[in-house]
């Protein structure tokens, strides 16, 4: 499952991760941008969708690793949230790949399967994050998030309803922003390089949505 080809998608995803989340939360954005990669990776390998999740668990597993020795000492908690947005990554999301791939561009179609599976990745994340920002970091985990938790706290909501209403806020706008740039990128990837994500022959290719192109 993990050949060569697989592993360097799995390393530039991972990268991509870290370098714009951590951009990100070093400047306390009220976003997170650090799951393009996962999602990106997941609709690499969209024609095989078991491979999809383990590549783009393992691509958010490698950028939480780095992040957390170097940016964010909180980010392991999260890794609950990593397996759903990769579950989600894989068996969702890559249900768009012929879409995003379309020549020509279909902006309609392109669109509202962006902002579909950004509402479902981010709905996803909120309810998933929301228990440990609540019981674990009491709300304050460093990110920009923190101050839309100290807003529904000010506004009379218990810590755990406070902690998943910024989410729920906040998450569905980062993940569109996210399936977005990720299908961005996944549009631009040549197709020869996809060819060789594949591992099952020509056969296996051609059901890849973003095969050739």
């Amino acid at each position: 499952m993990l050949t060569t080809p697989r592993l360097i998608a799995i390393a530039l995803c991972a990268a991509l991760n870290f370098s714009i989340g951590s951009i990100v939360y070093l400047i306390k954005l009220p976003v997170y941008l650090d799951s393009i990669g996962t999602i990106l990776c997941a609709l690499l390998l969209a024609g095989d969708r078991k491979a999809a999740f383990v590549c783009s668990f393992l691509s958010a597993l490698l950028s939480l690793i780095v992040s957390t020795l170097l940016i964010n000492p909180f980010i392991p908690w999260f890794v609950g949230t990593d397996v759903a947005l990769a579950l989600v990554s894989a068996f969702v999301t890559s249900h768009g790949a012929a879409i995003f791939r379309a020549r020509p561009l279909r902006p309609a179609a392109f669109i509202a399967r962006v902002l579909l599976y950004g509402v479902i990745t981010g709905v996803t994340a909120a309810v998933v994050s929301a228990p440990v920002v609540a019981y674990l970091f009491g709300g304050v985990t460093g990110s920009g998030s923190a101050l839309v938790v100290a807003v529904f706290l000010h506004a009379g909501q218990q810590l755990l309803s406070a902690s998943l209403s910024s989410g729920l806020a906040i998450e569905p706008i980062d993940k569109s922003l996210q399936v977005l740039l990720a299908a961005l990128l996944y549009r631009a990837t040549p197709g020869e390089f996809l060819a060789m994500l594949q591992t099952s022959g020509p056969d296996q290719a051609k059901r890849n949505p973003g095969y050739g192109g």
